[in-house]
């Protein structure tokens, strides 16, 4: 679209809720981060900030997420959900294939209406090329890593330990070896902060790489925790959690101090749940964890904190049911900006939700759906075998209080209690579970933690769960495969960086 026109019908939207100067949006993510992981859904954790920030705004209680961190990113980049991008799968890998270059970002259309866009840590939305990279697609600038996850003290890229940490288009990963992550992504969001023109509005996505593997931490987080968590990584774990909790701590000050943080709307979210293998995030007592289509994988900790907040939210548990592509028209909107001048989205404006003035945009999230991951010919079609939809896809749909998975599981189906609680029964198994069923549903308002499968009592829900999986199977894009060229490392020099 020409700029101009765009940035024309931005204009028309007006300013935001009748004021002259749009929020400041300093929008947090942490990855990996489990539903029990937080101080205010577990005491044992140190998480001051978080507490504070969550319990004086917002929390979300029904907000979804994707299992994995690949497609939740993508997702909240676009307010287009994984089938619209053909982004279904766990990563890009070293193949070129990425967020497609004709989406259009959340920085975009924030720094049409005059934001000063920035984004600190994690990407995740490709790399193969220059024009993949977050400073050419929106963002001012660019200070992070452009992978899964990367080490915390030498910055090496998690799978090929090759340098992973650039600002814009300069390696800068030799800098900063042995400076601890968390530290290093809130100095620089501090930086920008510090830095900024307050004629104009501020858009800073701080996207940490904790509490992702590996399980490293500064060792004066850990004293803490050593009379309450004896299980070493688990302890590591929630050190980790500290250290972000000062790190957000630190933003605020700042944003206090320069007499930005009355105009600013904090988002803080997870992209999935905690990692239950590799890692010691806990999601007690939901079911499952990261990879996975149980709530412990895919129900997230997520909050909005700010003084634009109305008096009557501040301080409420909102059980509406959102999805975290409702980020892109929610916050667009706020800004002043028109988020439907690119393709359909599948995000909605939440902020009347949010805010407590009407009930959800939504009544239903996909959370899942993945046409080439079937299950085999050993597990049971049952009585739905016939449905239009193919009941062997891996599939999750949430309707209302239902929700409904199909095709295989995958992952840990376990309840997994926490290493601070002592009992020597950790891991809770399902002794009804049948892993060769392939329908499954459960009441996650009566059931949160889906121990009771309620699919063969309730057929009128199920096939109307399927009716609905069944149309959004119709908008599905195939997943990405994996193209070729693929990565020459060789010719990469200090840095991963782009090669096509």
């Amino acid at each position: 679209m020409n700029t101009v026109v765009y940035f024309l019908l931005l204009l028309v939207s007006g300013n935001v809720l009748g004021r002259e100067k749009p929020p400041h949006i300093i929008f947090i993510v942490v990855d990996d981060l489990g539903w029990n992981d937080v101080g205010y859904n577990n005491p044992v954790f140190k998480t001051p900030t978080i507490d504070r920030l969550a319990g004086s705004g917002v929390k979300l209680l029904n907000y979804y997420v994707a299992s994995h961190c690949l497609p939740s990113r993508n997702m909240l980049m676009t307010g287009r959900h994984a089938i619209q991008l053909g982004i279904q799968h766990d990563d890009y890998g070293f193949h070129p294939r990425s967020l497609p270059l004709n989406e259009t970002t959340i920085a975009e259309p924030l720094k049409h209406v005059g934001y000063s866009t920035h984004i600190v840590g994690k990407w995740h939305c490709g790399f193969y090329s220059d024009n993949c990279l977050p400073h050419n697609r929106g963002f001012d600038t660019f200070f992070g890593f452009v992978g899964a996850g990367i080490d915390h003290y030498t910055h090496s890229d998690h799978f090929n330990h090759m340098h992973n940490l650039r600002k814009n288009d300069d390696c800068i990963a030799k800098k900063y070896i042995g400076k601890y992550s968390t530290t290093i992504f809130a100095n620089e969001g501090k930086d920008i902060i510090n830095a900024h023109d307050q004629n104009k509005p501020l858009f800073l996505y701080l996207s940490f790489s904790a509490v992702h593997a590996p399980l490293e931490v500064p060792s004066s987080y850990l004293k803490q925790y050593e009379s309450t968590i004896h299980d070493e990584d688990r302890r590591t774990y929630a050190a980790m959690t500290s250290c972000v909790d000062e790190a957000i701590a630190n933003i605020t000050e700042a944003l206090e101090e320069k007499n930005m943080l009355k105009n600013s709307i904090i988002v803080f979210t997870s992209d999935n749940g905690g990692a239950l293998v590799n890692s010691a995030g806990n999601n007690w007592p939901l079911r499952g964890g990261k990879h996975t289509s149980w709530e412990g994988g895919v129900r997230a900790i997520g909050f909005v904190y700010g003084d634009l907040l109305p008096r009557h939210s501040r301080g409420t548990e909102n059980t509406g049911l959102m999805h975290i592509t409702d980020w892109f028209p929610t916050l667009i909107t706020l800004a002043g900006g028109n988020p439907h001048v690119g393709k359909k989205l599948y995000g909605v404006d939440q902020w009347n939700m949010i805010t407590g003035k009407d009930k959800s945009g939504r009544d239903d999230v996909l959370i899942t759906l993945q046409e080439d991951y079937k299950a085999g010919a050993h597990y049971r079609t049952g009585i739905y075998k016939n449905n239009a939809f193919d009941i062997t896809t891996h599939a999750a749909i949430k309707m209302g209080k239902w929700k409904l998975l199909t095709g295989p599981i995958g992952g840990p189906s376990d309840w997994v209690k926490p290493q601070e609680i002592n009992s020597d029964h950790r891991i809770i198994e399902d002794p009804d579970f049948d892993a060769t069923r392939i329908v499954r549903l459960y009441n996650i308002e009566d059931d949160p933690t889906e121990t009771t499968d309620l699919s063969e009592i309730n057929q009128h829900i199920v096939i109307e769960m399927l009716a609905k999986l069944h149309n959004f199977s119709k908008q599905s894009l195939p997943a990405q495969s994996r193209i070729y060229p693929r990565a020459d490392f060789d010719g990469m020099g200090e840095c991963i960086s782009p090669w096509v």
